[in-house]
């Protein structure tokens, strides 16, 4: 049997490419343990690892993936696919390359378009709406601002490997040349054209590409369709937004205008060593199990200004960066007491960061990923403290601006949608060490 693994740098990105699969009928498993053993698997078609590399240095996040893609391959997994950013962040030339390198293969094609959420590569340049990606958004990334539009130029002291094709029936192969191949994609017509004359040059064994890739090549590698089910999406919905990126805050913004509830937690509240512990935290998890429950929805949202955040980190001597870590692990923890406090609602996390700390706060073991409610935002089963909630989940950087408004509203009818079935489940039997610490 063909075996394929997905790699990604965070947790978002392997659920929003890994449901691509599991929708598809493939048999998936996700982990974010590196160590763990593909023998374990003997059922599995698709392994997605969430590696949380996109923060780490350039060459540790080479040696990372460079060790999981030998070990894929030792192991006798035939394709290969890295999962990188539809926004260019983290170290997209390195892993790249890393996974090139480990695959002992000579070509990789590199597709970073994501045409349904109208980011297109144009004559090698990243668009974002229209606008080069270091004009968006994205380029303005307090954490991680992407500073070059040009794909190309992303992989610095590797770029005379790459080669950009304007279309795929450009292609050109020199036997024993190393090559990473980026594509021009403005349409999903055109991934799905540019993965059938791969598939035709037999070219699939090494990809890298964002979901919207994945997406388009499911139907182009030997994965098994298997039979699909409907799921619900009932209320009450509580929504965690961990992300600062600006397309979340106008989803935020946009839904508190419509009426939906929302706590814009202090900074304090974010940053304050054992404040859940305090009268005041948890009058705080009181007050979002009530809000939730007798409103229906409820939003918790991080949006502080950046001037506040950074004067605010100043006065406590700490680093941008140890304020990221400490506020993804802190809404970890909120999520983790509201459950604890009995709330049975289904939740939804905006952010990798946020989520993965989320999974480790309460030792979540069982994920089954169920079918995408809209581009990008994942929808799945968690087991949870010996329950079962369902989790809806997507990147920072997804999703128009109403999109919250409308999950809100398609719970109020338990919109029914079609999803993967046997296909999406998922064991983290070889990630208790990592959900565990």
């Amino acid at each position: 049997m063909e075996k394929l693994l997905i790699i990604a740098d965070d947790f978002t990105g392997a659920l929003d490419t890994g449901i691509q699969f599991a929708a598809y009928g493939a048999r998936t498993e996700i982990m974010t343990d590196t160590d763990m053993e593909f023998g374990d698997y003997p059922s599995a078609e698709v392994f997605i690892v969430d590696t949380e590399t996109r923060h780490l240095p350039g060459p540790e996040a080479y040696d990372v993936v460079y060790r999981l893609a030998r070990k894929a391959r030792e192991a006798g997994i035939t394709y290969l696919y890295k999962k990188t950013d539809s926004g260019l962040r983290g170290n997209i030339a390195q892993e790249i390359k890393a996974v090139l390198d480990a695959s002992e293969e000579s070509f990789l094609a590199f597709l970073p378009a994501f045409p349904e959420m109208h980011r297109i590569v144009k004559n090698g340049v990243s668009y974002i709406d229209g606008i080069p990606i270091t004009e968006s958004v994205f380029g303005q990334d307090p954490f991680e601002p992407v500073t070059c539009s040009r794909v190309k130029k992303l992989f610095g002291e590797y770029q005379n490997i790459v080669r950009e094709y304007r279309c795929p029936e450009e292609l050109e192969i020199n036997r024993g040349e190393k090559q990473i191949a980026i594509f021009d994609a403005s349409s999903d017509d055109d991934l799905k054209r540019t993965a059938e004359i791969l598939q035709e040059k037999g070219r699939l064994r090494v990809l890298a590409g964002c979901a919207g890739f994945a997406s388009a090549v499911t139907e182009y590698l030997p994965v098994f369709r298997h039979e699909r089910k409907k799921e619900t999406v009932r209320k009450p919905l509580l929504i965690m937004c961990g992300s600062i990126n600006d397309i979340s805050k106008k989803q935020i913004a946009y839904a508190k205008q419509a009426g939906i509830s929302g706590i814009t937690l202090t900074l304090e509240q974010q940053l304050q060593q054992g404040y859940l512990d305090t009268l005041q935290g948890k009058k705080l998890i009181a007050g979002i199990i009530s809000t939730c429950v007798r409103e229906g929805a409820c939003m918790i949202d991080t949006q502080s200004e950046m001037e506040r955040v950074n004067q605010y980190l100043g006065s406590q001597n700490r680093t941008l960066e140890e304020a990221r870590v400490d506020i993804a692990d802190r809404l970890g923890e909120i999520l983790g007491e509201v459950i604890k406090g009995g709330l049975d609602a289904t939740i939804m996390v905006i952010g990798g960061d946020t989520l993965i700390h989320f999974i480790k706060k309460v030792k979540c073991r069982q994920i089954s990923l169920l079918c995408e409610l809209d581009k990008g935002v994942v929808y799945s089963d968690m087991k949870l403290q010996g329950k079962h909630y369902k989790v809806i989940s997507k990147s920072g950087g997804f999703g128009e601006e109403d999109l919250l408004v409308k999950l809100i509203n398609l719970t109020e009818d338990k919109w029914e949608k079609g999803c993967g079935g046997n296909g999406g489940t998922i064991l983290f039997e070889d990630a208790r060490k990592c959900l565990l610490r």
